[in-house]
């Protein structure tokens, strides 16, 4: 029998392109996987990963240093501080993005607007202040498990998230998204820290923790902020009329869409809170974080998918504009499916290990779709925004906020009735969203 010398070197041969095959296919899935996302969302990605992790570990550490009791009353701070914060404060970070971007595409410094748009949060703050000072004797002080230092807690959060934001609209403008990123691991990193310092010193003072969320905010903003002289440059004087043609619909937008992501554990207080008790909004938390885990990282997708949508749109094309949406959706909703099937199924035993409590199949598929319906919903206002209709985004929302409001007033199981009318809600607004898209895409097609 004759030996063939040359076969092991030719199996070797093909043996390697295989590989090389399996490694250009994957590299390509990974091309392909990242062109559905707008520039800078997978930098932001990691970020939001550290963040969301050491949030979970921040509620995990929290949950068991204060019980059942304390923790109902920190989730509901929670939810509102998420709610006045992203409601009332995120049209500035909005507004600063868009003018410092249109700045810097002429080659012109941002400082005058970060000014401008610090006294505008500084007001914005104040006014904030004293109707949660006017609100505490009339039914906050209930909310809030009549604690005063959570009151303390709520205001002082409330003007850290003020000025993260203006940070925050600084770096998206300029397209800093690394240091977007550091902003997200600073935040989850300085909240964990200092809730597990309290913990190993045994405090279980829930406003403490309270505190911390405020703290965390502060931090991180300095963090991404770094040197001023780096963080924004000299230019022409700026007025007010460059930061607020559009605020007033915006916070509309940003009331909206913030009440519908947080207003979950508020309502089952309000609505179920006797019947339940008072751990029952720390319970819906619980299941609403596991649930939405998608909506969590999906800010990184927003983050960035307005810049790059009004650019397409500034550069009037309407094609990029149109697949790039497509992809957006298409991916979303793909998402929104998966994950709310992987929430009944795996969605209760991962509640009950990480934070020990009973949350049903149900409960959680609900929970994860409408988190899904809220990713879709946010995807199509932004094409709305970005094409220059902010007025015509804001029927989307108070569609969805009537359509919660309406589900949330049948007689049901109050979970059952909450997570009803969250779904409720985000179907409305997408359904009113996408309608009105399709109508002014349409429109400026016609213009072009």
């Amino acid at each position: 029998m004759s030996l063939d010398w040359e076969r092991p070197l030719r199996e070797a041969n093909e043996s390697g392109k295989e590989v090389s095959a399996i490694g250009s296919f994957f590299k390509d899935l990974r091309a392909r996987l990242l062109n559905l996302v707008p520039l800078g969302t997978s930098g932001m990605f990691w970020g939001l990963v550290v963040n969301g992790l050491t949030t979970y570990g921040y509620l995990v550490v929290a949950r068991h240093a204060l019980g059942d009791e304390g923790y109902g009353g920190l989730a509901v701070l929670w939810a509102l501080v998420n709610i006045g914060g992203f409601g009332l404060f995120q049209p500035l970070e909005q507004e600063v993005s868009r003018a410092t971007a249109d700045r810097a595409s002429r080659g012109v410094g941002s400082a005058p607007v970060l000014r401008q748009a610090g006294v505008l949060g500084s007001v914005q703050f104040m006014l904030v202040t004293v109707g949660v000072l006017v609100a505490w004797p009339l039914g906050l002080d209930g909310l809030l498990d009549n604690r005063p230092e959570l009151l303390v807690a709520l205001v002082l959060a409330l003007g850290a998230f003020a000025a993260t934001q203006l940070v925050r609209g600084v770096l998206g403008g300029r397209h800093l998204f690394n240091r977007y990123a550091w902003y997200f691991v600073v935040e989850g990193g300085a909240r964990m820290a200092v809730a597990v310092a309290l913990a190993v010193a045994g405090v279980a003072a829930v406003g403490a923790y309270g505190m911390a969320i405020a703290l965390a905010l502060l931090v991180a903003g300095a963090a991404a902020a770094q040197n001023r002289r780096t963080f924004v440059r000299p230019g022409p004087p700026a007025s007010y009329r460059e930061l607020t043609p559009a605020m007033g619909f915006l916070l509309i937008a940003a009331v909206g869409e913030a009440f519908i992501l947080n207003v979950g554990p508020v309502a089952v207080d309000i609505v179920g809170g006797d019947e339940l008790g008072a751990e029952a909004p720390g319970v819906f938390l619980n299941g609403m974080l596991i649930a939405r885990i998608p909506l969590f990282f999906f800010q990184a997708v927003k983050a960035s998918l307005l810049p790059s949508l009004a650019t397409l749109a500034g550069h009037g094309d309407l094609v990029g504009f149109r697949n790039m949406q497509l992809k957006i959706v298409g991916a979303v909703a793909a998402a929104a499916a998966a994950t709310t099937a992987a929430a009944a199924a795996v969605g209760p035993p991962v509640v009950r290990i990480v934070f020990g409590d009973e949350l049903s199949r149900t409960d959680m598929a609900l929970l994860a779709a409408s988190g899904g319906g809220l990713m879709l919903m946010l995807s199509l206002a932004l094409g709305l925004v970005a094409l220059g209709h902010t007025r015509i985004a804001v029927v989307g929302w108070v569609a969805a906020v009537a359509a919660f409001a309406t589900m949330v007033s049948f007689d049901l199981e109050p979970f059952l009735r909450v997570e009803l009318a969250l779904v409720a809600a985000v179907l409305a607004g997408s359904l009113v969203a996408g309608g009105l898209l399709r109508l002014e895409y349409a429109a400026h097609q016609r213009e072009a």
